[in-house]
């Protein structure tokens, strides 16, 4: 049986990170992506993808896209391949960051891609028409967004994901009963308190191991008790143990000639 592979490459410039799952049979349970947009194509097997109340089985070049802070879940109906992109809205929203630019960025790591794993040019041209289909839509543009109490809570875990915060302190930080207030975080936000701040304690570990930290020190920065619990959640969500990811991570970034150069690293929030 053909060996599992994932690889992670981020582009500095854009903020657009590829995420390659090769001959995958890993699942993904519920989570949301903070600030990114993005988008699937399958290449090879099939998924289903779980998307709020709505679920769909993608198979061979079929595309889908995600809003930010929109749940989903993937299960592997089969062994399958996965090319996602994802775009961190802030970026798009820059005005010395054109779709050109981000697009022009993302055939070169797709192209810088090929060294690994093979994609079709016919794939590669449906993914890049796909793209700019998306672009045309106005799809950047779009996002859930709230303006109630559970949305100055959830930007605290999203920028303090390592904070002692328990429940029952958001519950009185926003004058409901512990139980009213887990139901109400997870009616906006898809998910439970606990598991939207383990999922921003795993996205900050990810980019904190771009870094030298030795995965002790990650786990302690992300508001882990021990390692242990840490790589047990950190291999749950990501399908990979930190030092796997950390191994499969490059970042691109261009010299002074404008070729893409790499290093290891890449994160995705």
């Amino acid at each position: 049986m053909a060996e599992t592979k994932i690889h992670y490459m981020h582009d500095i410039h854009s903020g657009a990170e590829l995420i390659f799952c090769d001959n995958s049979a890993i699942s993904y349970p519920l989570h949301n992506h903070v600030s990114v947009f993005t988008v699937g194509m399958v290449l090879e097997g099939s998924v289903l993808l779980r998307v709020g109340q709505s679920s769909k089985i993608y198979g061979k070049d079929q595309i889908f896209a995600i809003l930010p802070y929109v749940p989903h879940s993937i299960t592997a109906k089969e062994n399958y391949s996965l090319l996602s992109l994802c775009i961190r809205k802030d970026i798009l929203s820059r005005d010395d960051c054109s779709w050109e630019k981000i697009k022009s960025e993302i055939v070169k790591i797709l192209t810088e891609a090929g060294d690994f794993r093979k994609i079709s040019r016919s794939q590669m041209i449906h993914f890049l028409s796909y793209l700019y289909s998306v672009n045309e839509s106005g799809f950047w543009g779009g996002e859930n967004t709230d303006t109630s109490l559970v949305s100055g809570l959830k930007q605290r875990i999203e920028r303090y994901p390592e904070s002692k915060f328990s429940v029952e302190e958001m519950a009185r930080a926003s004058f409901t009963s512990k139980y009213h207030f887990i139901r109400s975080f997870k009616k906006e936000v898809g998910l439970t308190p606990h598991q939207f701040q383990i999922q921003n304690r795993i996205r900050k570990a990810q980019r904190l191991m771009n870094r030298t930290e030795t995965i002790t020190e990650v786990a302690l920065n992300t508001g882990f008790c021990d390692q242990s619990h840490f790589i047990k959640q950190f291999e749950k969500m990501v399908g990979l143990t930190p030092t796997a990811y950390k191994m499969s991570c490059n970042v691109f970034a261009p010299d002074s000639e404008g070729q893409c150069s790499t290093r290891p690293g890449g994160t995705l929030v």
